[in-house]
């Protein structure tokens, strides 16, 4: 194992000695894994959770804010839009067609989870000149992924945007949003009280 394995799973040396804290010893192999994982940007935000906090939230229309699956804001007329958005980059650069269509997945899964039908969605691409042939692979199979997965569901990619520079080659940004429509006293929370509720645990072993 390295000298410091915990760099290995993205972990800085003040993580690392935070975790040693919280456990009273040094982690595990395993217990480092998973650390690695749960803090890092794509599960924890550790580096833009920082910067989203400088965002307003609060307002007379804004139903749901941060914490929750998704955000809403009053529509009026008791509607509401509830809108998710969630990036896929390095997912899409390993694999970009099933990397971009899981990223729509999850944003998907995150507006209906609220109570609220999907009727669109967006996205904002970064991609490296598409004179370098890697670059044209990952662009227009990302772009598939997106339209292929709402395609499916009936959902319309309606709009987005899109800039290429060399600083992305190989490495795009693949930034995908799902905008659902909902009544204001539909909206649902992932929030449950109450003895005696039953856990219904739906999908594939793993």
């Amino acid at each position: 194992m390295a000298d410091h394995p915990w760099r290995e799973v993205a972990l800085s040396d003040s993580e690392y000695a935070q975790i040693q804290e919280l456990l009273g010893r040094d982690p595990t192999p395993v217990e480092l894994g998973m650390f690695g994982a749960m803090w890092s940007e794509h599960c924890g935000y550790k580096h833009s959770r920082p910067l989203l906090k400088q965002l307003p939230t609060d307002a007379p229309w804004v139903l749901q804010g941060p914490g929750e699956n998704a955000g809403a804001v009053d529509l009026g007329n008791g509607l509401a839009a509830v809108f998710k958005v969630e990036s896929h980059n390095h997912p899409s650069a390993v694999e970009p067609y099933e990397g971009a269509a899981t990223g729509v997945g999850g944003i998907v899964r995150d507006i209906f989870t609220m109570g609220a039908r999907p009727v669109a969605i967006l996205n904002a691409l970064r991609f490296g000149k598409l004179d370098d042939e890697r670059n044209r692979y990952l662009f227009y199979n990302v772009v598939a992924g997106i339209g292929g997965y709402g395609n499916c569901l009936g959902i319309p990619t309606v709009g987005g945007e899109i800039a290429f520079d060399q600083s992305y080659d190989g490495n795009p940004i693949v930034n995908a949003m799902c905008v659902g429509l909902v009544k204001t006293d539909g909206i649902v929370r992932a929030k449950a009280s109450g003895i005696g509720n039953v856990i219904v645990l739906i999908g594939a072993e793993t």
